[in-house]
């Protein structure tokens, strides 16, 4: 008897275990909401775009006459001064043509002296009737003639100097030497265009960034917004810059539209280089301790499957929501603002336990967060999906509810 009894104990301990087991297995892989409960925070509208850096001005040198390059005084990254010298091309042949200018010009004056004296000799001896008038007008016009020839020289002679001093280049402005085109020996030919020797930035520690806006979007950029924006030479450093200009030359790339903006930055560091590739964010809005709920609330969409999963068998009636009274002036701020994107939503709070249905109003979003304007109250928890937790390994998973299975 005490035998049967004994193994009726033990065949009783071991149910119990086996139904506790169970028991704590089914809890453990039962699921829990997700949930985030409403706060305050900052949400800020952005347009992200891409741009170029470059100097604010920048002058390309060029030469105005041909010749070979028999100087340079100034190199890559070099300071320059305005009237500073750059360069100098090889001014024998220029001399050259200068001299002969001038001796063409001497030639001319004493043309112009002899034509002189043969019209006040004619001028006297036509008053003197012993010339006809015909000859006089003759000797009249080889001097005014010569008058023109004399102008024309004194031109070539001026035009010779003038290509002299073009040899020798000098800048324009204060800047600093991005760019040089030529070695000393080279020759430049100076035809319709100008070769181009020298690119001089007006200043580094000053630039801007050229970015192409979507017209999609051209509407909300206005000029003086702010701008964040990163290169990939400094990932780990944010920039600030402003917007100084929006152009209005559009530019038509495979059918898409696009504006010129202009962005001007400072360079204090001088770290920022020409043609930087900035990865921008400009910030169209700014609304700091606004209510805010993540927007994966919106995509909660429940089914039959996660009520049963939950033990829910039906759900009490929603009550009529109420506006709360700390968002009205929000709510007419952005009443009277273009950019508003206030619209009604759906989503479900979390209140003694039930999940309640909710119709709120919310306005900007940064992609993670939505602004609330209306139907929620600080601190409730909002829910964003479901939880599973496998007692296999650990591991957890989740989704938002509109994915009517279960996934691991």
């Amino acid at each position: 008897m005490k035998k049967v009894l004994k193994i009726v104990v033990v065949l009783l301990i071991i149910g119990l275990a086996g139904w506790g087991y169970f028991k704590f297995k089914a809890k453990k892989d039962s699921p829990t909401w997700r949930l985030f409960p409403v706060q305050r925070m900052t949400i800020t509208q952005t347009i992200t775009s891409i741009g170029t850096i470059n100097p604010i001005s920048q002058v390309n040198i060029g030469t105005e006459v041909s010749g070979k390059i028999e100087k340079l005084y100034k190199d890559f990254n070099d300071t320059v001064k305005k009237g500073e010298l750059l360069a100098k091309l090889d001014t024998e042949t220029l001399e050259m043509a200068l001299e002969e200018s001038k001796i063409e010009l001497n030639k001319t004056r004493l043309t112009v002296d002899k034509n002189l004296i043969d019209l006040v000799n004619d001028q006297e001896l036509f008053e003197k009737e012993m010339i006809s008038e015909y000859q006089y007008k003759q000797t009249q016009y080889t001097y005014n003639l010569s008058l023109e020839q004399l102008t024309k020289s004194q031109f070539t002679v001026q035009r010779a100097e003038k290509n002299l001093n073009n040899a020798y280049i000098y800048s324009p402005i204060d800047g600093v030497v991005t760019s040089r085109n030529v070695d000393e020996g080279q020759t430049v030919a100076a035809s319709l265009n100008a070769p181009t020797l020298f690119i001089i930035a007006n200043r580094l520690d000053e630039m801007q960034i050229e970015a192409l806006i979507d017209e999609a979007d051209i509407g909300k950029v206005k000029e003086g917004l702010s701008v964040n924006f990163t290169v990939d030479a400094f990932t780990n450093k944010k920039f600030v810059g402003e917007i100084k200009q929006i152009r209005l030359n559009p530019k038509n790339e495979q059918n898409v539209i696009t504006y010129p903006v202009i962005i001007s930055i400072k360079n204090k560091e001088n770290i920022l280089m020409p043609g930087m590739t900035a990865n921008l964010d400009i910030i169209i809005s700014e609304n700091p301790e606004v209510l805010a709920i993540q927007e994966r609330a919106l995509q909660f969409r429940p089914t039959e499957e996660i009520w049963k999963s939950m033990g829910i068998k039906s759900l009490p009636d929603t009550p009529k929501q109420e506006r709360p009274q700390g968002q009205m002036g929000r709510k007419k701020q952005l009443e009277g603002d273009s950019t508003s994107t206030a619209k009604k939503a759906q989503i479900w709070v979390l209140e003694n336990n039930m999940p309640i249905r909710k119709i709120v109003e919310v306005g900007n979003s940064d992609g993670t967060f939505i602004e609330v304007l209306s139907g929620l109250e600080e601190g409730i928890q909002v829910i964003l999906g479901l939880s599973y937790v496998s007692n296999t390994n650990g591991s957890s998973s989740a989704f938002s509810g509109n994915i009517p299975t279960r996934r691991f």
